[in-house]
């Protein structure tokens, strides 16, 4: 009997967590963006009540009586918070939140349609690559959630890329990651690296030249003897490359 009990409240649980994690609507909203919550009201009721469950309860916005009441707003919220007034007599009760922060990422309730998990999305928008002697650096700040950073090259090197990545967290709850690593000798690579998030990806090549390659573009530009090629090389960099970035960046409301 008590396994047959174990077993029937095992069940019953999951069922409660399966139901919980396909009925939960699903809003990724962008930082320091706007953002709507959307939620319908069939029965046109004019209370509507938005709070946040997770990671901690508050209330994030009230209306009744054909106005706002604020009055036991959650502070975090303040100023940040609106409701679509003459949608509301045709059933949207959506919520706009205004300046999104890290911070709000959570579980949202709508008093009349249910809850919403909301994420917080700070897009790689922009990578920094550079060349300095035989180590190659790649970085980019400001992104939500923790990012990752991969290196590769083209064609595959067989020596093993030896980096070191760091990953800082700001007080607004961003995130900056660096990694650097020494390019082995050799023939001509093609370095890539890549950072990613759950909702964006983005990726910088730099295409190094070994040195006697560098000194025959020198020579062919400048139309200088060996020697004074040389001579010139101070003006140069001692590597050239080119520098290519892509990004993409998918954000789905569900």
């Amino acid at each position: 009997d008590l396994q047959v009990s174990f077993c029937f409240i095992f069940v019953i649980k999951s069922e409660l967590f399966f139901y919980y994690l396909f009925s939960v609507a699903r809003v990724t909203c962008v930082f320091s963006q706007s953002c709507v919550l959307p939620c319908s009201d069939s029965s046109s009721s004019d209370v509507i009540n938005w709070s946040r469950l997770t990671p901690a309860d508050g209330t994030v916005h009230c209306y009744y009586g054909n106005q706002d009441q604020l009055g036991q707003q959650d502070q975090n919220f303040r100023g940040r918070t609106s409701l679509f007034t003459d949608q509301i007599s045709r059933g949207n009760a959506s919520l706009l939140l205004t300046g999104v922060k890290v911070q709000d990422e959570g579980t949202y309730r709508c008093n009349t349609s249910g809850n919403k998990l909301c994420f917080i999305a700070a897009p790689v928008s922009d990578i920094r690559i550079h060349q300095d002697g035989n180590r190659i650096t790649c970085s980019s700040e400001g992104i939500y959630p923790q990012p990752e950073l991969t290196w590769s090259t083209e064609p595959p090197s067989n020596t093993a890329l030896q980096n070191r990545t760091t990953v800082h967290q700001t007080e607004e709850k961003l995130y900056n990651i660096s990694s650097s690593l020494t390019g082995p000798d050799g023939p001509d690579l093609t370095y890539s690296c890549s950072i990613r998030t759950r909702s964006s990806r983005r990726r910088a090549t730099l295409h190094k030249l070994s040195k006697n390659q560098n000194q025959v573009v020198l020579k062919r530009k400048t139309g200088e003897s060996e020697d004074e090629t040389r001579k010139q090389k101070n003006l140069y960099s001692a590597q050239l490359y080119f520098l290519h970035t892509d990004h993409i960046f998918s954000q789905k409301n569900h």
